[in-house]
């Protein structure tokens, strides 16, 4: 069985999986350059540090790259492995806390009251708040990429806004 080739602009003749394999970079490549920004303002939405956002983000898109070609809705995916790894940090945060209570010597807190409120929150209404007010997703975007219905997206968001009300007014 013989390989297939097409010519390129300059002249070169180039086999197709090798002019696939740049079309699907060049696609990928746009994807991440219109996918970026919001990611990080989603991760940083979820654990209020930029470098730990970034780090999330980079991970997702690495994710991403590796399945592209198998993907049926990237979009969501990367919202998904962005709202995952944010969970592990979170996770992986807690056991830190655990381990050695109280802020590092030398370690200035930033002043955010709203991400100060949504860290009192519970994960899950946290999360589900920041994906709807801070990535714009709509209830089933957020119930997809949660894993759960949209009833529970629902119930979630009203009780976070309710709990968040209540914490931003002590």
């Amino acid at each position: 069985m013989g390989t297939s080739s097409t010519a390129t602009c300059d002249g070169a003749v180039a086999p197709t999986e090798v002019l696939d394999e740049r079309v699907a970079a060049d696609v990928f490549a746009e994807f991440y350059r219109a996918e970026y920004l919001p990611m990080v303002r989603l991760a940083f939405g979820l654990v209020d540090t930029p470098e730990a956002a970034e780090e999330i983000t980079q991970d997702a898109f690495a994710k991403v790259f590796e399945r592209w070609n198998r993907l049926q809705n990237p979009g969501g995916y990367l919202r998904t492995a962005v709202v995952n790894g944010a969970r592990s940090e979170l996770r992986k945060r807690e056991v830190r806390r655990r381990i050695r209570p109280g802020r590092p010597q030398g370690v200035p807190a930033q002043q955010d009251y709203l991400l100060d409120a949504l860290e009192q929150l519970p994960t899950r209404r946290r999360t589900a708040l920041v994906l709807r007010y801070y990535g714009d997703l709509s209830e089933r975007e957020i119930a997809e990429t949660m894993g759960i219905r949209p009833g529970t997206v629902k119930s979630l968001l009203s009780g976070g806004l309710t709990q968040l009300r209540e914490v931003i007014d002590r």
